[in-house]
């Protein structure tokens, strides 16, 4: 059976309980994982929430702020996490965006100090306390990962790395880091599980999805870590543009900067088969578990979520 997994965020137009409705129902059509993107919200509070309500779905977040929590009591909510799930947790580490830790005062000068520092204190917690409780099997560490020196340390210390964005084209060299930080400390590299995190946007309508996929995408390429990624993928132009569009004020311009190619080489648009197509290409380029995050075109989220959950159903793939 092909291996996928969706990503469900608790936003405006989504409850709690949405969440875990639409984890059962995952479940039940034979996905492995349900993942919880944390933008303004626990994920791991709703990781909980469904573990407790399913019995073999993997549950992970995409991503935990490592900022937002001290590493310790990071440490124990996983710990919990995976305990309350019977040892389904893939913890998703990442380090955020700086348009959302800077103003709380937080220095993000060392990104990659404060993920090596956050994944030794989990290793140890786990293996040898205080901390409670002390997990029969530690969850899996996957670390979200743009740049090259970023993949190397996942291939270094997690169990994987979860690209999010990502085009088709960074795979050779991604997938060369990895190797290289795995390496690195003796560890195989074919032993990490690649995750790609892909933003959904189905719909028969493909000028509808692009639509959707530029409004996103214009306020992603303006971040510097995703801006950076994206320009040195090929898409500097793009990217050059959507941030003179931003400093000018300019919202329109900006998501008009956003060409259809960059839209279609880091997201998912179109209609059911064209995804599907594209979720196939991931997987010969190493991704070895898709997260699909489904967002609406032009109706409802649980509309959205429930045409996803349908059209990507590992039972009903070919």
């Amino acid at each position: 059976m092909v291996r996928a997994a969706l990503a469900f965020s608790p936003l405006r137009d989504a409850s709690p309980r949405d969440v875990v409705a639409w984890a059962r129902r995952a479940e039940t059509l034979g996905y492995e994982a349900v993942f919880i993107p944390e933008s303004y919200c626990d994920s791991l509070a709703y990781a909980q929430a469904v573990a407790l309500a399913t019995t073999r779905l993997r549950v992970g977040t995409a991503i935990t702020n490592v900022y937002l929590r001290h590493s310790t009591l990071l440490a124990q909510q996983a710990a919990a996490v995976q305990e309350f799930s019977g040892g389904r947790l893939l913890l998703g580490l990442g380090v955020g965006h700086r348009a959302v830790n800077e103003p709380l005062g937080i220095d993000m000068s060392d990104p990659l100090g404060k993920m090596r520092e956050v994944i030794g204190t989990l290793r140890a917690a786990w293996t040898k306390g205080p901390h409670q409780p002390r997990p029969g099997v530690p969850p899996k560490v996957l670390a979200a990962a743009l740049a090259p020196h970023m993949i190397e340390l996942a291939g270094e210390l997690s169990d994987g790395p979860i690209f999010n964005l990502f085009p088709l084209a960074r795979y050779p060299h991604a997938l060369a880091a990895l190797r290289r930080g795995a390496e690195r400390t003796g560890r195989d590299p074919d032993a990490l599980q690649v995750c790609h995190f892909t933003t959904c946007y189905l719909s028969e309508d493909r000028g509808a999805a692009l639509h959707e996929a530029k409004r996103m995408l214009a306020r992603y390429a303006n971040l510097p870590f995703y801006g950076n990624m994206l320009a040195a993928s090929g898409f500097a132009t793009d990217v050059a543009a959507v941030r003179a569009a931003w400093r000018a004020r300019d919202v329109v311009a900006a998501e008009r900067a956003v060409s259809d190619d960059m839209a279609d080489a880091v997201t998912l648009v179109g209609d059911p088969a064209r995804c599907r197509e594209r979720l196939a290409a991931y997987r010969m380029a190493g991704a070895a578990l898709p997260i699909v995050f489904p967002n609406p075109v032009g109706e409802s989220r649980a509309a959205a979520v429930e045409r996803a959950l349908e059209a990507f159903a590992p039972q009903r793939a070919r």
